[in-house]
């Protein structure tokens, strides 16, 4: 089976929908593979910046009956998206045991036609999120180095390692990864410390800095490697070097597998 790989974290604005697009390019761009993104936020924002490879079939078609046919990309490319959108939102009000079930069927067909499939989760647990983490086998955690988003690590990994315990024994942590880093800031290296203390096993050793060439990218629709400018090349290298080892942890025959309990 493909991989189906998940961008999820309970707490919003650390960069899920923006690595979400830019592992979709680099698997494509990087390694010809084609790639299914399901957006399942009802910001949207993975689809605004894939609007171009949009399919016909809604995420929120995903939780309903089993899809008819394939979802094919846009001309010329080897990404499709299904879009998000405001109807996402009545899920959560929806049965557990019916639109959970019918999500994980459809990603499993979807995961037939493609070399990977990523979706995109809202800032929350809930019926989407655990969704999403029942049907994946593999879950990337991006954080951003600040109070909130550190107090928060430890519920998302109980809520991952509980996934994978009741429901889904093939999920695996590929890792946390570090977003929009600055390293001139005393109070962000401070909370690195204090993540790696708590953490390091599952920190991506890795980090992504704060740089305006990749919301400029996703404004334009396009990867960051595509922007002509120094800022950009910058940037690229590192992303390019964060979704490589991501890789290498979900291989299930490399290095990176990770224990299944957490130290509170």
């Amino acid at each position: 089976m493909s991989h189906v790989v998940v961008f999820g974290n309970q707490k919003g604005g650390v960069g899920k929908s923006t690595l979400s697009v830019l592992y979709a390019y680099w698997l494509t761009h990087v390694h010809g593979q084609s790639v299914c993104l399901i957006d399942l936020d009802t910001q949207a924002n993975s689809s605004k910046t894939l609007r171009r490879f949009g399919s016909d079939v809604s995420a929120v078609e995903l939780f309903g009956a089993e899809l008819d046919s394939g979802i094919a990309g846009g001309s010329g490319q080897r990404i499709a998206l299904v879009p998000g959108g405001k109807r996402l939102s009545d899920i959560e009000l929806a049965r557990p045991e019916t639109v959970i079930p019918a999500f994980r069927k459809n990603v499993a067909s979807l995961a037939q036609g493609f070399d990977a499939v990523v979706i995109d989760t809202p800032p929350a647990l809930g019926l989407r999120m655990s969704a999403a983490l029942i049907s994946a086998t593999a879950v990337v955690c991006p954080i951003e180095l600040e109070e909130y988003s550190i107090d928060g690590v430890t519920d998302m990994l109980k809520t991952i390692f509980g996934v994978r315990q009741r429901y889904n024994p093939r999920l695996q942590l590929a890792g946390l990864v570090l977003n929009r880093f600055n390293p001139h800031s005393v109070r962000q290296k401070a909370a690195m410390r204090q993540l790696l203390d708590s953490y390091r096993e599952f920190v991506i050793p890795a980090r992504i800095s704060t740089r305006s060439a990749i919301p400029e990218a996703l404004a334009s629709g396009v990867p960051v490697w595509d922007l002509p400018k120094s800022a950009a090349r910058e940037a690229s290298a590192e992303l390019k070097a964060l979704f490589s080892l991501l890789r290498q942890r979900m291989d299930p025959a490399g290095v990176g597998a990770l224990s299944t309990g957490v130290t509170a």
